[in-house]
């Protein structure tokens, strides 16, 4: 498990880096104390720290378990629904992709509650709604299926 590890932990320094390097080709606008590359930099500087710490735990960790076998199969598992996710957005638009995103990754980790497997779904789209549509009046793609 250590392979996958260390491969994990340069492969996020590398992208969080090269992420970091595009912040600079952002334009400066004046009278503006924190430009649009603020929150880019901040979570690429996340991503290489938290990247960091992954690579000193596998150093550390001299034991391989299976425990650590089925985590890896739950990230690659959760990382293709992720992909999936971002392909249909397009497609069906963000909130009936966001509550399936939301179902699948609940029923992939086992969840069994059925009270759970509505209301957290439709909790979260209802709370991007309200919270960036209404709100923050930020624009939401509602698909191509729909338009």
């Amino acid at each position: 498990m250590k392979k996958p590890n260390y491969i994990s932990g340069l492969i996020i320094i590398i992208i969080a880096g090269f992420f970091y390097s595009l912040t600079f080709n952002f334009p400066k606008l004046e009278n503006q104390l924190i430009g649009a590359e603020f929150m880019p930099r901040v979570y690429s500087v996340m991503l290489i720290i938290l990247g960091s710490i992954l690579l000193i735990q596998t150093f550390r960790n001299k034991e391989e378990s299976d425990e650590q076998e089925n985590t890896m199969k739950y990230s690659i598992g959760a990382m293709l629904f992720v992909i999936l996710y971002v392909v249909v957005i397009p497609y069906i638009g963000f909130y009936i992709s966001t509550f399936l995103l939301v179902l699948g990754l609940l029923l992939f980790s086992k969840v069994k509650n059925k009270i759970l497997l509505i209301t957290i779904p439709v909790g979260t789209s209802l709370f991007i709604f309200v919270f960036f549509q209404i709100l923050l009046k930020v624009s939401i793609p509602m698909g191509t299926l729909f338009s």
